[in-house]
């Protein structure tokens, strides 16, 4: 089984440390989904010293010092902050597809998929996660490149409806983050 991208469509300069008025905000917004999260990573919390979601939320919003071995907390705080601010663009569930893009992009003389994505960057600085979630951004000046990128790609699926899937739906992401100004931050887990 694969895991799928998850994307959202956001104004990147609201994703920052804010303050405790959006903390007190987000805290109550995702309460369900932070209780579910402790309850999730309960071990890496009790073994081995990880912040609680909410923990790790407060410690972003006030700009405080982030505990470097568990990046995977304030990434999932950064997509909280993608929910609160953005929109989801993904409407297919694709797993990992830069293996199918890339030899696209290659023969386009395009970027490969990693760093049309964004991979590895975040707006908000945080500790890499040792494995889940992966997340990258994108800025709304690569969306305009990322869909100039799929237009080009396009015509060399050979029709191949798995490609022009995947090529749709990429493009899609682009123009959909494009139309309103924003750029893209997705996360895999």
């Amino acid at each position: 089984m694969g895991y799928a991208y998850s994307v959202y469509g956001v104004d990147l300069k609201k994703l920052r440390p804010q303050g405790k008025k959006l903390f007190a905000e987000l805290r109550e917004k995702y309460a369900d989904d932070i209780k579910e999260a402790d309850r999730w990573h309960d071990r890496d919390i009790t073994e081995r010293g990880a912040p609680t979601r909410s923990r790790a939320l407060w410690q972003l919003m006030m700009k405080l010092p982030l505990q470097k071995d568990v990046g995977f907390q304030y990434g999932y705080c950064v997509e909280m902050l993608c929910m609160h601010f953005g929109e989801r663009v993904d409407d297919v569930s694709l797993t990992w597809f830069s293996d199918v893009l890339d030899p696209l992009l290659k023969r386009a003389r395009q970027p490969k998929t990693d760093t049309l994505l964004g991979k590895g960057i975040s707006t908000i600085k945080i500790p890499k996660p040792a494995d889940f979630p992966e997340f990258g951004t994108v800025t709304p000046a690569g969306c305009v490149a990322g869909l100039r990128a799929m237009s080009l790609v396009k015509p060399l699926t050979g029709g191949d409806e798995n490609l022009d899937m995947v090529v749709g739906e990429v493009a899609r992401w682009f123009t959909l983050a494009k139309a309103k100004k924003r750029g893209l931050v997705w996360f895999v887990y």
